[in-house]
C-alpha cells in the first residue's frame, strides 16, 4: 500500500482500500468485510479513528470527513462550500488579511475560548474540530453598533474587496475585550489588513470610534487544577484519536505521552507538527499537502500550561498573542521588568492575525530549520537567556537556547520555555529594523542583555549578551565582543571604540541572497544599534546632542483632519455621502467576480510559465501533467484557433502563449485545464519544457542603455524654445540623472475571468477596466465575431490601471480554455502568479541639463526620458510626458527625447498616475538639485519659478484658470510654514546628531484630457412605479462612480436617490466605451447621466406641469399610459480645445522624523490642499485624495521589485518581501483640504478630478527625509548633493547618511 494511502486499510487479499468506520470497533478491533471480494479481515487500533470533525460557522453545524484532503484551508472549505463568499482571499499566506474569520480559540489565562481574528487561508480544516467560527455573513451589520455599518459610514470602504477582513479583525477584537478596547489598541490590531484604497485614516477613524478608556489588564495568576494539583490547562478530558483522510492521517494527540507516541511510531515516515500554519506563509514547502501524516498539537493541553511559581514557565502552545498577554500581565512583578522589553518586540512579529495563529515554538523551529530565517522571537529569547524544555526522542531536556540551533530536532518536540528572574541592574534591549512599520521581518534584529554597575562608570559586570540576526546563518552572538566587554566601563570612549572595533570584524553579513538588503547595509546598521544601546545605558550622561539615539522612534497615535464646500441647496449634488455600495461591501454581500457560483461542469484553467527569461522554446511536452487524474487539457500556441494576439490593430501585437521565444521569466507559454483548482494549481509544473538559445537577461535601464535594447522611435521629441542655445548662455548650469522603480498595482482581486459557453458564443464575467477590448480580444483569439462574447463586470476589487490591458491575456486564456472544453471555465491568477507573469509601473529615468539665471530663474531645460516597457512598448507613455514634465514651474526653452528601453521584463502598463508620477517627481528632484546648487531655500525657488496666470505650457495649453501660486500660499499659510516653524525645525536638528527632521513642499498641475474618452450610459425609467436604472461605460473599483451618477440623475430627475440602480457594465449596452481610468470616468459617466436625465425631463414635462404637485410615480405611470419613451441613450465624445480640458492644481507640506541610525522614519504630518473645483460628493472626493497618497507613499519609499540578475526570475513575489502601507505607515497628522470656493468652468458641473493627482504629491515625503538626510549631512560635513532615487527605502535612506562608526561618540 502506498504510504499516501495509509490512511486506509488495505484488503490482504485484493488490496482494496477501506475507511474504517466506528461501529465496526469491538474491544480495540475493527472487524469488515471487504467490499470488492468479500474477505473479512480484522486488525487492532491504537487510536480511535474518526472519520469526520464538527466546525460550527455562523451557529451552524458542519460534519467534515474524509471528502477534504488534509491539506485543505478553511478559507477553502468556506468558499467552496458557499457557506461564506463575503470571506475573501488573495495571497493565501497570511499577508493580505483579507481571509480573516474569527474564531473561538482556548485561551490559557481566562481557561476559556476566546475570540480571535485568524487567516483562514492558513488554518488546516482539520485543526478546526470542535471550532465556533464566525463569518462575515454572521456578523451584524443593521443596529447602530454594527461594525460593517460603521466602517461604510466612516467612508472606510471603496472598492469593498478587504472590507470584510477590516469588519472581521475589529469584530474579533471587540469580542475579545467586550467591547472596551482603547483607539491604542484598535490601532495597534491595524496590521494584519491590507488596504490599497483608502489610505487607512477612513478605516482607522471607523474602528476608533467604538474605543473608550478602559483600565489596565490584571496582572496573570497560576491557575491549578481541582483534581491533580497542576498548572491548569483547561481540559481533562478530550481523547487521543486518528482522522483517516483521503491523502493523509491526521492525528491529534491530547497529552504530551500520547504525542511523543505519535511522533515514535511515524519516525522515519514523511509527517509535519502542525499548531497554525503559519509558518506556510514564509515557507512553501511546508505546505500539508506535502506530509502524509500531520500531527495537530492543538489538542495537546499540556502545551498550553502557564507557571508562576516559583519559575516561570510556559507552554510551547501558547500563541504569540497569548505570549504577548502573559508577559504583560507579569511585567510588573520583580525582577521581571524584563517581560516589557520582550513585549515589544512580540508586538513587532508578522500581523496580529498570525500571532493569534502562530506560537512561539513554532517560530522557533522555522528558525531552526531555516537558520536565515530573520527571527526575532530567537534573539528575543537569546538576550533574556531563556531555556527550553524539549522532549528528544521520548526523553525530557532542558538546554539553554543558545544550543538551540545545534540540538538535532528530529523526531523532537518543545513543551514549554523556562524564564527566570534577572536583576534591575541588567539592562535589557531588544531591537528590529525592517522595511515596513508594521508586519515586516527583520532586516537586521539585536538583543543586548548587560548587567551594568552604574556607580563605577558603567562597568559591565559580567559577559554580556550581543546577539544579531540577519547577518548570515551562522552568526548568533558577537561572542569576541561579549568577552572584550567584561569588565569595561562603557562610560569610557575608548571601551566603546575598541568594542565597535572588534564588533566591525565579527559582523561579516552574507550577501548571497539577493533578496537580501545589502552586506554594508546590515553591518551599518548592526554597528548603530549597538552604539544605540551603549547611549540608552549611559542615558544623561552622554552628551546632549546624542541621546536621541538611544531610542528607536515611537509614534504616537495618528488622527486626521478634513475641510471641504459643499452647496446644501444643490444637494444631493455637491453632499458628503457615503458610497452606495459601501454597507454591502463590508458586510460581505457584494458580489466579486470569484464570487460568483460555477456553472455545471465549470473547470479550472491555469498559467504554465516559463522558467527562462529569454531564450528559444525547443519543446513543451504536458504528458507527466496529463496523466494526473482530473487533468483535462493542455493548451500550447499552436492550438489556438483564431489570432495568437491580444492587442487589436493598430497597437503592436501581443501574444497570449509564447509561440518561439521566451522573453520574460514567467512568461505564459500554455494553458493547463482540470477538474479543480487543487488540481490544475499542482499539475502545472509538471508540464516539461526545454529551451535552447538561452540568453543572459536584461533587466536593468542602464543595461539596455548600454546594449542599445531600444524600441524604435515611441513618441516625438518636444522643443519648445532653444533649450542648448538658453543652456549655454545661463550663468548657473546643473546636469544629473534621477531615476524611480517600478510598483506593483496590489489589486486585492487578482486577475480572473469566467468563461461559460452559450447557444451562439460565450458570456463571460472578467475583471477588466476595458470591455470593449477585453471582447475583442477573446473574439482575436477564437476567430469569432465581436458579437459573440459578452462581457460583464459588476465592480472590481481594485484595479489602478491593471485591469486595463493586462487582464486581456487572462480573459483570452480562460476563453481559449472554454472553447477548447466546450465547457465553463475559471481562470483565476495565484496571487504570485500575479505578482510575476503580470506588468507594473512602468520605471521611469531622467538625464537632465538645465540653465538657471544668477537670481534663480529656470531659462532652459534639456531632459533625455528613459522608460522601462518590458518585452513590449504597446503601453508606453511617451507620447504623454507633457502631463507631468514641467509639473507647476514655467521655462521658456524645452528639449524632451524619449526613448523606450527593451528588458526581459513583463510588459509594463498603467499604474495610477502612470506618466504624471514619475515626470513631475522627476520635475522636482531637478527643482531640489537646483536649489542646492544656488545654495536657495527648495521651497522658496519652487515658489520663485510658479507659473502664473497666462503663461503657456510647453503643450501649447494657456493657463487662463491658474491659481498655483495663490494655493501654494494658501497651503504655506494654513500649515504655519512660516519663519516660526522653520525656526523650530532648525533647533530640533541642532540640538539632535541621531534624530533629524525634514519638511517638504511640493506643489502640483495635474493636466486632464478628455479627448478620445468615449462613453455610453443609459438612463432607463421604469413605468410602473418610475424607479430608475442606469447602465453606464465606467467601472466601479471603489472609486465611488456609481454613487457620483445616482448623485447626479438624482439632482436632474429631482427623485430620491434610493430609487435608482445602477446596473453592471457590459459589451451591449454600453458598447464602444473606452476604459475606465484617468481619473475622467466618473465625471464624464456624470455628464452622460446628466444629459440623458435632461432629455427625459424634457420628453416628460408637458405630462408633469398637467399634473403638477402628484408624486413622481404618477407621473411616470402616466407618461407610460401615454407612450413617451422612458429611456435615453447618450454617446460622451468629448473633444478637448487644448491637450487638456483643463489643469488640477495641488500643493503638499509634509513633515518627517528621521532615524538616521538605521534609516527609518515617521511622516509626523501632511497637510494637503487640492483644488477639486466644486467636489460632487466631498466624502468620495477626501477619500481619492487619501488614498492615492498613501499608495503614493508605497511607490517613493516602500516598494521594491527585486529579480535575480542571472535568471531574471522575479524575486519579490509574494507579502513577505513585497511591502505596501499599512496603518502606521500613514501620516500621523493626515489633513487633506479641498479649496473653497473654486468652481471649474471648465468641468462637469463645475468638479475636478481627483483620482490621481494628489499621489503625484507624496513624493513630497521622500523629498521632507532627504532634507531630514541633508540635516545630518550638515553636522558631520558631507552637506554636498545627492540624488535619492525612489523608492527610497530604509536601507537608501541609510546608506545616504553615510554613517560610520567613526561618529559614534558620547560625548
Amino acid at each position: 500500500m502506498e504510504e499516501k494511502k495509509a490512511n486506509s486499510l488495505s484488503c490482504p487479499v485484493c488490496s482494496a482500500l477501506h475507511i474504517p468506520q466506528k461501529q465496526n470497533l469491538k474491544n480495540g478491533i475493527f472487524m469488515g468485510t471487504c467490499q470488492s471480494c468479500g474477505h473479512f479481515f480484522k486488525f487492532r487500533c491504537s487510536n480511535s479513528v474518526e472519520s469526520s470533525i464538527t466546525i460550527t460557522v455562523n451557529g451552524k453545524s458542519y460534519s467534515v470527513g474524509s471528502e477534504y484532503s488534509g491539506s485543505t484551508t478553511l478559507n477553502s472549505f468556506l468558499r467552496d462550500s458557499r457557506i461564506s463568499t463575503g470571506t475573501k482571499y488573495m495571497c493565501k499566506e497570511g499577508g493580505c488579511g483579507t481571509c480573516l474569520v474569527q474564531a473561538k480559540l482556548y485561551e490559557p489565562i481566562t481557561m476559556e475560548k476566546q475570540s480571535y481574528a485568524v487567516n483562514s487561508c492558513l488554518v488546516p480544516l482539520f485543526s478546526c474540530d470542535g471550532w465556533e467560527v464566525t463569518t462575515i455573513e454572521g456578523v451584524d451589520s443593521i443596529s447602530v453598533q454594527a461594525v460593517p455599518k460603521r466602517l461604510a459610514q466612516y467612508n472606510g470602504s471603496q472598492c469593498g474587496f478587504c472590507s470584510p477582513g477590516q469588519v472581521m479583525n475589529i469584530h474579533a477584537l471587540l469580542d475579545y475585550h467586550g467591547g472596551a478596547v482603547t483607539k491604542q489598541m484598535v490601532e495597534d490590531a491595524s496590521d494584519s489588513v491590507i488596504c490599497r484604497c483608502t489610505g487607512f485614516r477612513p478605516i482607522l477613524d471607523a474602528m476608533k470610534s467604538f474605543a473608550e478608556d478602559v483600565p489596565d489588564i490584571e496582572d496573570v495568576h497560576t491557575k491549578r487544577c481541582d483534581r491533580t494539583g497542576q498548572t491548569c490547562t483547561g481540559s481533562c478530558h478530550k481523547q487521543s484519536s486518528q482522522l483517516a483522510l483521503k491523502d493523509a492521517q491526521w492525528f491529534k494527540p491530547s497529552t504530551v505521552p500520547d504525542l511523543i507516541k505519535m511522533i515514535k511510531d511515524n519516525k522515519g515516515r514523511n509527517y509535519r507538527l502542525v499548531f497554525g500554519n503559519t509558518g506556510f506563509g514564509v515557507y512553501k514547502e511546508l505546505d500539508p499537502k506535502n506530509f502524509d501524516v500531520l500531527i495537530d498539537l492543538r489538542g495537546v493541553t499540556e502545551l498550553y500550561g502557564i507557571d508562576f511559581d516559583p519559575t516561570i514557565v510556559l507552554g510551547s502552545g501558547l500563541s504569540l498573542s497569548q505570549l504577548y498577554d502573559v508577559l504583560y500581565r507579569g511585567s510588573n512583578e520583580p525582577q521581571f521588568g524584563y517581560f516589557k522589553e520582550m513585549c515589544k518586540i512580540i508586538s513587532k512579529v508578522a500581523t496580529s492575525s498570525v500571532r493569534n495563529l502562530g506560537t512561539w515554538a513554532g517560530n522557533l523551529m522555522l528558525k531552526h530549520k531555516h537558520p536565515e530565517f530573520q527571527s526575532d522571537i530567537y534573539t528575543m529569547l537569546e538576550a533574556v537567556r531563556a531555556q527550553l524544555n524539549i522532549v528528544v526522542n521520548g526523553e525530557t531536556r532542558v538546554i539553554p537556547i543558545s544550543e538551540f540551533l545545534s540540538q538535532d530536532m528530529t523526531d523532537s518536540v518543545i513543551v514549554a520555555m523556562f524564564l527566570n528572574s534577572i536583576p534591575d541592574s541588567h539592562h535589557i534591549r531588544v531591537y528590529k529594523v525592517n522595511k515596513r512599520t508594521q508586519s515586516a521581518h527583520s532586516d537586521v534584529n539585536a538583543g543586548m542583555n548587560f548587567d551594568i554597575d552604574v556607580t563605577q562608570n558603567f562597568r559591565v559586570k559580567s559577559q554580556p549578551t550581543i546577539v544579531f540576526g540577519g547577518i548570515s546563518k551562522s552568526f548568533v552572538h558577537a561572542t569576541k565582543t561579549e568577552e572584550y566587554l567584561v569588565g569595561k566601563a562603557l562610560g569610557d570612549q575608548n571601551t566603546l571604540i575598541g568594542a565597535l572595533t572588534i564588533l566591525s570584524q565579527e559582523l561579516i553579513p552574507d550577501d548571497s541572497d539577493q533578496n537580501l538588503t545589502s552586506a554594508d547595509f546590515r553591518k551599518s546598521v548592526a554597528m548603530g544599534l549597538f552604539y544605540r544601546f551603549v547611549l540608552d545605558v549611559l542615558g544623561n550622561s552622554v552628551g546632549p546632542a546624542f541621546t536621541s539615539g538611544s531610542t528607536p522612534l515611537t509614534r504616537p497615535l495618528s488622527s486626521g483632519r478634513q475641510t471641504y464646500d459643499t452647496q446644501p441647496l444643490e444637494w444631493p449634488l455637491t453632499q458628503p455621502m457615503t458610497k452606495v455600495e459601501a454597507v454591502n461591501q463590508a458586510s460581505g454581500r457584494a458580489v466579486y467576480i470569484n464570487d460568483i457560483a460555477g456553472q455545471p461542469g465549470e473547470c479550472y484553467a491555469a498559467f504554465v510559465l516559463s522558467t527562462e527569461a529569454n531564450a528559444k522554446i525547443q519543446s513543451i511536452d504536458p504528458t507527466e501533467a496529463l496523466a494526473i487524474p482530473g487533468v483535462l487539457k493542455f493548451i500550447a500556441a499552436k492550438d489556438i484557433p483564431g489570432s495568437n494576439n491580444i492587442s487589436p490593430p493598430p497597437l503592436q501585437t501581443e501574444e497570449v502563449l509564447a509561440s518561439d521565444r521566451v522573453e520574460y521569466y514567467d512568461q505564459a507559454i500554455g494553458i493547463l485545464v482540470a477538474e479543480s483548482q487543487t488540481i490544475v494549481d499542482s499539475a502545472v509544473s509538471k508540464v516539461k519544457v526545454t529551451y535552447t538559445d538561452v540568453q543572459p537577461p536584461i533587466l536593468t535601464m542602464e543595461d539596455a542603455i548600454d546594449k542599445q535594447s531600444i524600441f524604435p522611435k515611441v513618441a516625438d521629441e518636444i522643443k519648445v524654445g532653444d533649450a542648448e542655445g538658453a543652456i549655454a548662455k545661463s550663468a548657473v548650469k546643473v546636469t544629473g540623472r534621477i531615476k524611480c522603480g517600478t510598483q506593483y498595482h496590489m489589486a486585492m482581486e487578482t486577475q480572473i475571468t469566467i468563461c461559460n459557453p452559450t447557444e451562439d458564443g460565450f458570456d463571460v464575467y472578467s475583471s477588466t477596466q476595458w470591455v470593449d477590448v477585453c471582447q475583442k480580444s477573446i473574439a482575436m483569439v477564437l476567430g469569432i465575431p465581436d458579437s459573440s462574447i459578452s462581457v460583464s463586470v459588476r465592480r472590481l476589487g481594485g484595479a489602478y490601471g491593471s485591469k486595463i490591458s493586462r487582464n486581456f491575456i487572462v480573459a483570452a486564456g480562460c476563453a481559449l480554455a472554454s472553447n477548447a472544453l466546450k465547457r465553463p471555465v475559471r481562470l483565476c491568477l495565484d496571487f504570485h502568479v500575479n505578482m510575476k507573469m503580470v506588468g507594473k509601473r512602468f520605471p521611469w529615468m531622467a538625464d537632465y541639463t538645465i540653465g538657471l539665471s544668477s537670481d534663480g530663474m529656470l531659462e532652459g531645460i534639456k531632459l533625455t526620458y528613459y522608460t522601462d516597457c518590458g518585452i513590449n512598448s504597446v503601453e508606453n507613455g511617451l507620447a504623454g510626458v507633457a502631463i507631468g514634465m514641467d509639473n507647476a514651474y514655467y521655462c521658456p526653452n524645452w528639449h524632451v527625447i524619449p526613448v523606450a528601453l527593451k528588458t526581459n521584463t513583463a510588459t509594463n502598463t498603467a499604474c495610477r498616475s502612470p506618466g504624471s508620477c514619475p515626470t513631475i517627481f522627476i520635475m522636482e528632484s531637478i527643482m531640489e538639485h537646483c536649489a542646492k546648487m544656488l545654495g536657495k531655500d527648495p521651497t522658496d525657488f519652487r515658489i520663485q519659478n510658479l507659473y502664473q496666470k497666462g503663461q503657456v505650457t510647453p503643450a501649447k495649453m494657456p493657463l487662463t484658470y491658474c491659481n498655483i501660486r495663490e494655493l501654494t500660499n494658501q497651503l504655506k499659510n494654513a500649515a504655519q510654514l512660516t519663519f516660526q516653524l522653520l525656526s523650530l525645525v532648525s533647533s530640533f536638528n541642532q540640538a539632535n546628531r541621531w534624530k533629524k527632521k525634514g519638511l517638504s513642499v511640493v506643489p502640483m498641475k495635474f493636466g486632464i484630457d478628455w479627448t478620445g474618452a468615449n462613453y455610453t450610459a443609459l438612463v432607463a425609467i421604469h413605468g410602473y412605479d418610475g424607479s430608475v436604472s442606469i447602465s453606464h461605460g465606467g467601472i466601479e473599483s471603489g472609486q465611488g462612480i456609481n454613487t457620483k451618477v445616482i448623485q447626479v440623475c438624482a439632482a436632474t430627475l429631482g427623485i430620491p436617490m434610493d430609487i435608482i440602480r445602477v446596473k453592471p457594465t457590459d459589451s451591449l449596452s454600453t458598447a464602444n466605451s473606452v476604459t475606465t481610468g484617468g481619473s475622467i470616468t466618473s465625471e464624464l459617466c456624470c455628464n452622460a447621466v446628466l444629459q440623458c436625465c435632461d432629455a427625459l425631463n424634457k420628453r416628460i414635462a408637458l405630462v408633469k406641469q398637467k399634473m403638477a404637485g402628484k408624486a413622481w410615480k404618477d407621473i411616470i405611470f402616466q407618461c407610460f399610459s401615454e407612450n413617451i419613451d422612458l429611456s435615453e441613450r447618450y454617446w460622451e465624445a468629448p473633444n478637448s480645445p487644448n491637450v487638456f480640458q483643463y489643469n488640477s492644481y495641488g500643493a503638499t507640506l509634509t513633515e518627517v522624523t528621521l532615524d538616521v541610525l538605521t534609516g527609518q522614519h515617521i511622516i509626523d504630518r501632511v497637510d494637503m490642499l487640492f483644488d477639486c473645483g466644486d467636489s460632487m460628493n466631498p466624502e468620495i472626493d477626501i477619500g481619492q485624495c487619501e488614498g492615492a497618497f498613501v499608495m503614493g507613499l508605497g511607490y517613493f519609499l516602500l516598494e521594491e521589485i527585486k529579480y535575480d540578475q542571472k535568471t531574471g526570475q522575479q524575486l519579490t513575489d509574494g507579502t513577505w518581501e513585497y511591502k505596501v502601507p499599512l496603518a502606521k505607515d500613514i501620516p500621523v497628522d493626515f489633513r487633506i483640504n479641498l479649496l473653497k470656493n473654486a468652481p471649474n468652468p471648465l468641468g462637469i458641473l463645475r468638479a475636478k478630478a481627483c483620482g490621481e493627482p494628489p499621489l503625484c504629491m507624496s513624493c513630497s515625503a521622500l523629498f521632507a527625509i532627504k532634507h531630514a538626510v541633508e540635516a545630518f549631512r550638515r553636522d558631520i560635513e558631507k552637506d554636498t548633493y545627492f540624488a535619492l532615487d525612489a523608492p527610497a527605502t530604509v536601507e537608501k535612506v541609510h546608506q545616504a547618511c553615510m554613517i560610520d562608526a567613526s561618529q559614534f561618540i558620547i560625548q
